[in-house]
């Protein structure tokens, strides 16, 4: 199934690849996206992405574009401008409240573009730490500063 997620995705069939998705498990799917974006690194998985967003948007999907474009398609230029757009709006459809969300916006602290300030940073790794205290990526943050 994954393969020919892959092979509609890369031929433009999007209708098709939606068919598979709807008949995926969603953590299966998110693997296989992920999977195949490392693989072949074309800028065509996100844009199956942001099709379905289109038409379904919630926090899981955005997630995923955040990953693949902070991760396997990092090398284009502005992906990750890009991923903070979709790890800010995962983070908003999930009222602020999911740590690895939240997490992911930290990490947009560390990358070469500092797409997230210093102050901005700091905000999330307080909110993360309201919401589990013991979390390592927050304390190690706060307390590199």
């Amino acid at each position: 199934m994954k393969k020919d997620l892959e092979n509609y995705i890369l031929s433009g069939c999007f209708n098709e690849a939606k068919d598979l998705y709807k008949k995926m498990d969603f953590k299966v799917f998110y693997d296989n996206m992920l999977e195949i974006t490392f693989d072949n690194t074309s800028i065509v998985n996100y844009s199956f992405i942001v099709n379905l967003l289109i038409e379904e948007e919630h926090a899981k999907l955005h997630d995923l574009a955040y990953l693949l474009l902070s991760q396997p398609l990092c090398h284009i230029e502005g992906a990750y401008v890009s991923a903070y757009y979709h790890a800010k709006k995962a983070a908003e459809l999930t009222d602020y409240n999911e740590v690895g969300i939240l997490e992911n916006l930290l990490f947009l602290n560390s990358v070469p573009e500092k797409v997230v300030s210093d102050q901005e940073a700091q905000k999330i790794a307080k909110k993360i730490l309201s919401l589990d205290q013991k979390n390592e990526a927050a304390n190690e943050l706060l307390n590199s500063r």
